[in-house]
């Protein structure tokens, strides 16, 4: 059976409200179970970016699950986001007090739908500044397409997962990001940690831009304070002089 015909099964299953032995799951995520719209969505994208199948789940957490999902010549990142668990009370304050979705209508029905659209922003603002970062590509509803970071065989590690003599270099290549997102792009990330930074070919990524607000945000000092606290804290707990200039430059601002 081709490629083409598999997917046509997958949408079959869709309408028929059933998902076993679905040709795009591969024995990795066979117990994956997913709502009808997020079913819908992931192959909307499948079929958008021709995509042939998930391969396997890069991270799981709270609010989404993410996955390596393989192309007909390159590898992307799948990232879906959990409809019954992210709640609005959680994200509310990255979202309302930003003026760039000040328009959008906050109801529970649509709330994981802006908070996919302020991710793809982030992304996109992080590309337009040459921000190391995903790429973003595309979105259907709770579900967000990006570029894969890593090599084939695993994806890129994170910053605490790095090897000890290197965290240093990865660290100040890091903080280097943050700064050009703060004052060229305009946006604190909000949730900087050693856990949101992936390091490849000795270059640092930002990721997990969901939460990431306008400098404009009533509260984006604090928050910026708070991720340079974690990122000390992390430096100190590891051995690695935190530079004074890595603070002054972004308080300038």
């Amino acid at each position: 059976m081709g490629e083409q015909d598999d997917r046509t099964t997958l949408k079959k299953l869709i309408d028929m409200d059933e998902f076993k032995n679905s040709s795009f799951i591969t024995d990795k995520t066979e117990s994956l179970v997913f709502d009808q719209r997020t079913l819908e969505s992931i192959y909307k994208i499948f079929k958008d970016f021709d995509i042939r199948s998930l391969d396997y789940p890069i991270s799981s957490g709270k609010e989404s699950l993410v996955y390596k999902a393989i192309g007909q010549k390159k590898s992307y990142v799948m990232k879906i986001f959990k409809t019954s668990t992210l709640r609005f009370h959680n994200i509310r304050p990255y979202i309302e007090g930003d003026p760039r979705f000040a328009h959008f209508r906050k109801t529970g029905g649509n709330i994981v739908q802006i908070w996919v659209r302020k991710e793809y922003a982030n992304l996109l603002e992080c590309e337009d500044h040459g921000i190391n970062a995903p790429k973003p590509l595309g979105i259907n509803r709770n579900v967000l397409l990006m570029s894969y970071i890593g090599t084939e065989r695993s994806p890129a590690p994170k910053l605490k997962d790095v090897e000890e003599e290197k965290r240093e270099a990865y660290l100040a290549d890091a903080m280097m990001q943050y700064g050009k997102l703060v004052r060229e792009a305009g946006i604190i990330h909000a949730d900087l940690s050693e856990y949101n930074i992936l390091c490849h070919r000795n270059k640092s990524y930002l990721i997990d831009m969901g939460q990431a607000v306008s400098k404009k945000h009533p509260m984006a000092r604090e928050f910026m304070a708070r991720d340079l606290q974690i990122m000390k804290a992390y430096s100190e707990k590891n051995g690695i002089k935190f530079r004074d200039e890595w603070i002054t430059k972004l308080e300038e601002n």
